[in-house]
């Protein structure tokens, strides 16, 4: 078996730390297996030559987070819907294109955004 560190944001390490908890097993297994989900969506949509259409959720503190990033991908945005609620926003994207590009979309939204979910429709 392999070790390296891994920086999660706060919320999310309790997070893990909580589910370790609850489940019984260790830190390492939770989120080796929320690696393993990931790997498993990327193998079969994220990648190079995949053309993939899916939906995007994401929960930022206002749009100036998500602009650069729409811009840079606006070629897989097939629509866009944008709620405010509070200090924080919604935005819903339907995307289509290639599996790898809309990876980078979706890596590039989770930096910026609090949450980030993806998926897959085709």
């Amino acid at each position: 078996m392999r070790r390296f560190g891994v920086s999660l944001p706060d919320d999310l390490a309790r997070a893990v730390d909580s589910i370790a908890e609850e489940l019984g097993v260790t830190r390492s297994a939770v989120v080796a297996q929320a690696v393993a989900s990931f790997v498993q969506e990327y193998r079969g949509h994220l990648k190079s030559g995949h053309i993939c259409l899916g939906a995007v959720l994401s929960l930022t503190e206002g749009m100036e987070a998500v602009g650069e990033i729409m811009e840079k991908y606006r070629d897989l945005i097939a629509n866009y819907s944008h709620i405010h609620l509070g200090e924080k926003c919604i935005s819903v994207f339907v995307v289509q294109g290639d599996g790898q590009k809309i990876g980078e979309f979706l890596m590039g939204l989770s930096e910026k955004a609090a949450k980030t979910f993806f998926t897959p429709i085709e």
